[in-house]
């Protein structure tokens, strides 16, 4: 009986080594806060589509975007927007990085999701819920606004009107 108690203890030991950084991870009030999340609209014969949000981190350490996940595309992913030698490139990124107490801002010109291979449309005045997935564990589902094809967001609104 000895046995079966210590080899109990280790296995159960064991397991919260493993688990218990997750859980840690994953325990306490979601430290993110989204604010303007829209999507272009499409136009006739479109293929791919791009997505923006501010992105606010009220936590004390910094956070990083992962992925995001839609079955309205046949694969979604994190982009940004580079230049090289006066041509502007998309380019892929494995994360968006979100400073403790600050913010990201996905907006045309810099990051954005990208939906690549679209399955439908999307239409203005939709709403489509995305999942966001952050490092340490953190998941949410976002609803975004379609805006017309014409739409470029607020701070374009802004510098254009300075």
């Amino acid at each position: 009986m000895r046995a079966f108690t210590t080899f109990f203890t280790s296995l159960l030991t064991g397991l919260l080594l493993v688990t218990g950084p997750l859980a840690m991870a994953q325990s306490g009030p979601d430290p993110l806060r989204f604010n303007d999340p829209w999507l272009r609209g499409s136009v006739p014969g479109q293929k791919n589509g791009a997505g923006y949000v501010t992105i606010h981190n009220t936590g004390a350490r910094p956070l990083a975007l992962l992925s995001v996940q839609s079955d309205r595309a046949d694969r979604v992913e994190l982009h940004t927007v580079i230049r090289e030698g006066g041509v502007t490139k998309m380019r892929e990124v494995t994360e968006i990085n979100i400073p403790a107490a600050g913010s990201v801002k996905l907006a045309p010109g810099g990051y954005h999701i990208m939906f690549i291979g679209l399955n439908s449309p999307f239409q203005a005045g939709e709403t489509i819920s995305l999942q966001l997935s952050f490092e340490g564990g953190y998941q949410d589902k976002v609803d975004f606004t379609v805006k017309p094809p014409t739409y470029t967001g607020e701070s374009h609104k802004l510098m254009k009107g300075q």
